[in-house]
């Protein structure tokens, strides 16, 4: 692999030549492809013959390899400060170039606007929610007042969703079931009435802000699709009505196989309540993801994990009878589209930015080969380099781009 420099600039055009292209539209690859980038826009991709690269673009020559768009993660715990930062950074060197931070809270703000502002250097993208949660229910914020808010009953919850609109928070977070983490809790409870969730979901969209719902089980899973939460996570309890309600609805669902994975479960570090509820959820949890791709049900990728993690959620849902392409597309325009940014980014098309990755092996011809981190050989974000290994590191400099 080659790279050259006709002495465009950091941000001048660059060109990515003599990859498989994959756009993640669901299209099929585009072999031998070429992509141009402008600025941070992408302004051209296609057959590498019908693609005109300016002459004193930046070329990077990629024959063998593979492009793919920057994946998302749409569900994570990044912590705060320094921490929440250092989990950003190692996203973005996995190739996950934007992560939803389910519990940041307010103060997750200030984090996301440095980000963005390039004041800290290169980071994962980073989409901010805050937490409007029942009191004594699964996100009972009693030694946390920083990620959100507890409120119940129909009023404070919509006092709660204002306070958090207000302080600038991307989404809203809430749970309509138990989970697996708290020994007093029942995956079962129902956190919220409809009543109440009604309420959360009605001042969150007067506000232009999506409903993030944890909701493992019923009667949570139906009351959360009833009042029309836009993205149901995690399910690893799902049964045939709720997916029906999630096809009839068009919701997004992002099943999070992470947690419920082997890998996950027989951690030591868990206590065994919580490691025999993820263990007896398994086959459930797999069983409602591949009935939802049969029945064409639009799947995201989250995983309420860390760093890396997303790439191995697409193992689990090509475990689960997506094909690698299908997978790679539920962890790029799949995710976007239940973000509501998909206008900006998400596929590989001209107008968007240009979040992308280099990987060294196929990925549809085994996807762990996303997994692995020495085959990302390069990330790009918003047309910058921002991670370079392998061959590339001889060619690129990302800070020095960067700063």
């Amino acid at each position: 692999m080659e790279h050259t420099n006709s002495g465009s600039g950091a941000m001048g055009s660059k060109a990515i030549i003599g990859a498989t292209m994959i756009d993640g539209t669901g299209a099929e690859p585009i072999r031998d492809g070429a992509i141009v980038i402008a600025e941070k826009r992408i302004e051209q991709i296609g057959p590498a013959s019908q693609v005109s690269v300016p002459a004193d673009a930046e070329v990077i020559e990629a024959a063998g390899k593979t492009v793919i768009p920057g994946i998302i993660d749409g569900h994570m715990h990044v912590g705060f400060g320094w921490a929440a930062l250092a989990r950003l950074r190692a996203s973005l060197e996995r190739g996950v170039t934007t992560v939803a931070g389910v519990t940041s809270g307010p103060e997750g703000v200030r984090m996301r606007d440095a980000i963005a502002a390039g004041h800290v250097g290169p980071a994962a993208r980073y989409f901010v929610g805050a937490v409007v949660g029942a009191t004594g229910g699964h996100l009972h914020r009693e030694d946390d007042k920083v990620s959100g808010v507890d409120a119940d009953g129909p009023w404070e919850i919509r006092k709660g969703v204002r306070d958090m609109a207000m302080k600038g928070v991307d989404f809203i977070k809430t749970a309509a079931s138990g989970g697996f983490q708290w020994a007093n809790e029942g995956v079962e409870n129902e956190d919220y009435t409809v009543e109440e969730l009604r309420a959360l979901v009605e001042e969150s969209h007067a506000r232009h802000k999506r409903v993030v719902v944890h909701a493992h089980s019923q009667p949570g899973l139906n009351h959360a699709i009833e009042v029309g939460c836009d993205q149901i996570h995690h399910g690893a309890l799902i049964d045939q009505e709720a997916l029906d309600g999630i096809k009839e609805r068009g919701l997004y669902y992002l099943p999070t196989l992470h947690i419920t994975s082997e890998p996950v479960y027989t951690r030591s570090w868990f206590a065994d309540h919580t490691r025999e509820r993820m263990q007896a959820a398994h086959p459930v949890h797999r069983a409602g993801v591949r009935r939802a791709h049969e029945m064409g049900i639009e799947m995201g990728v989250g995983t309420d994990g860390g760093p890396g993690d997303a790439m191995h959620e697409l193992m689990e849902l090509v475990a689960c009878g997506l094909s690698p392409l299908e997978a790679i597309v539920a962890g790029s325009r799949n995710t976007a589209r239940a973000m509501g940014v998909l206008e900006q980014y998400g596929t590989l098309e001209p107008g968007k930015l240009a979040d992308l990755l280099i990987v060294g092996k196929d990925p549809l011809q085994d996807i762990s080969v996303l997994y692995e981190a020495a085959n990302i050989q390069l990330v790009m974000k918003e047309g910058l380099v921002a991670v370079a290994d392998g061959e590339f590191n001889r060619c690129y400099h990302p800070a020095a781009e960067l700063v």
